[in-house]
């Protein structure tokens, strides 16, 4: 069990972290989050047509030493996953560092500004083949609230995934899914009642293992004469 305690400083240890989650290992626990219908197509190198891409993982303070993270529900007449829980994100433009794609997308997709927004690092990418993506996951920390207008074209509603719960140890669940004719299994995340399942979930689940990791390390051993 993860004794989750004070994470007001939580922001900075990431930082710190990230530097190092190559030889940590976590490059491999999107795995852990892949549905069964992906048959491993997530994994290997992305093929030279992907498109980039960045999503935003923005850290939100909320009472005390508590965090937020929000995620959108795209309207079901998407192309692109509608009807499913997405991190707020999109192509890169031109020349676009993924750092302003993130920023950018965010705050197109959910009308606030991004000015407060101070970068912690980069998790690993990750390549999307249902969109052509290779999509990189940024995580940042927002000095404050924003003061959100979500645009109706992209987001169906707004919601908010409290730190503490995607790090809680019965965090993770299964749920069956049904594409076409096709039922399948998939790990993933409740968020009141909805459920994130696919790259957002594999995404969410790497900055869950990198702050559980961080938690444990934080725990003293006691002494013992």
């Amino acid at each position: 069990m993860i004794e989750t305690g004070d994470l007001s400083n939580l922001p900075e240890l990431l930082r710190r972290n990230m530097a190092n989650w190559e030889k940590k290992g976590h490059c491999n626990s999107h795995r852990e989050l892949a549905p069964q219908y992906a048959y491993g197509r997530h994994r290997g190198p992305a093929p030279k047509y992907a498109h980039p891409a960045a999503v935003l993982i923005c850290l939100i303070p909320i009472s005390g030493s508590d965090w937020t993270i929000p995620l959108t529900l795209r309207p079901t007449q998407m192309a692109d996953y509608g009807g499913q829980v997405s991190l707020p994100g999109g192509r890169s433009d031109a020349g676009e560092t993924v750092w302003r794609t993130a920023c950018r997308e965010f705050g197109e997709e959910l009308g606030c500004t991004t000015e407060y927004m101070q970068p912690v690092g980069e998790l690993t990418p990750l390549y999307v083949y249902a969109s052509r993506h290779l999509v990189t996951p940024i995580v940042a920390v927002s000095s404050l609230r924003p003061s959100f207008q979500p645009n109706p074209d992209e987001v169906a509603e707004l919601i908010f995934l409290p730190l503490r719960d995607l790090i809680s140890d019965e965090a993770i669940t299964v749920g069956t899914l049904k594409r076409g004719t096709v039922q399948f299994d998939a790990p993933g995340y409740r968020v009141g009642e909805h459920f994130v399942w696919g790259a957002t979930a594999m995404v969410l689940g790497q900055l869950r293992n990198m702050v559980r990791e961080i938690l444990a390390e934080q725990i003293q051993e006691p002494w013992f004469m």
